[in-house]
């Protein structure tokens, strides 16, 4: 998975977006192959689900890079990791 993110990361273009479940999130996370996390919060409480963070062997450590609130209280937050 690595080599196909690098490969992809050589092309030409501003970015590449991963969009998947969160078996597939996590497997980049703890591959340290996320540059960047677009993270949406929706005033909506669920109450189970899993993380895209949980179960992770060490702790990251991110930089908040941007912050926005939406009419109706969703939020997004941009984080960056620290390296």
């Amino acid at each position: 998975m690595a080599e196909e993110v690098d490969r992809l990361r050589a092309e030409e273009g501003e970015y590449v977006l991963a969009q998947g479940g969160t078996d597939f999130c996590r497997s980049l996370v703890r591959a340290d192959l996320v540059d960047e996390y677009r993270l949406v919060v929706l005033p909506v409480a669920l109450g189970v689900g899993d993380g895209i963070f949980s179960g992770l062997p060490d702790e990251l450590d991110l930089e908040l890079v941007s912050s926005t609130v939406f009419e109706g209280g969703a939020k997004a937050d941009v984080y960056r990791p620290r390296r």
